[in-house]
């Protein structure tokens, strides 16, 4: 089993627009994000984010690429201040590959949960439109991909 957590990209300030939708550089870098993710003919069951508008945008563009099996879906639990708890419940209940579109510090709790703070000097760092895949293998998760906008161009 495969989870691809990702930060959303780079939205406006909320001085400028308080619903911070992406902005136009922020909507580039998860197109060519996006675009990586298909050529690496990525299979996903579902792509799951917090509901705020940068992470939907997000969520529905690296979607438009991909066409995960069951669509994009907002759910409860990837706020940026959540805790984990919901977020590992439904990796837990997912019978496919997934993706999760959310915002920091979550991204950071959710993969210390996963695979765990000894691993975190190795972690790599959740910058905006950044991927981190992590695997299941026995009982154990494992980091085994990164990819984000700053890789890319």
């Amino acid at each position: 089993m495969k989870v691809y957590l990702v930060r959303h990209g780079k939205a406006l300030p909320p001085e400028l627009d308080r619903s911070q939708p992406l902005s136009e550089e922020g909507r580039t870098e998860i197109s060519h994000v996006a675009r990586t993710l298909q050529n690496m003919n990525l299979s996903l069951g579902c792509i799951f984010h917090s509901g705020k508008l940068r992470a939907e945008e997000t969520a529905v563009l690296i979607g438009d690429a991909l066409q995960p099996a069951e669509g994009v879906r907002a759910v409860g639990g990837l706020k940026p201040n959540d805790e984990p708890a919901e977020a590992l419940e439904l990796i837990s209940a997912a019978e496919s590959d997934l993706m999760l579109v959310s915002h920091l510090p979550l991204l950071d709790r959710i993969l210390s949960a996963l695979v765990g703070p000894a691993e975190r000097e190795e972690w790599p760092t959740f910058e905006c439109g950044s991927l981190v895949g992590v695997e299941r293998i026995g009982d154990r998760w494992q980091i085994f991909r990164q990819l984000g906008p700053s890789m890319i161009y």
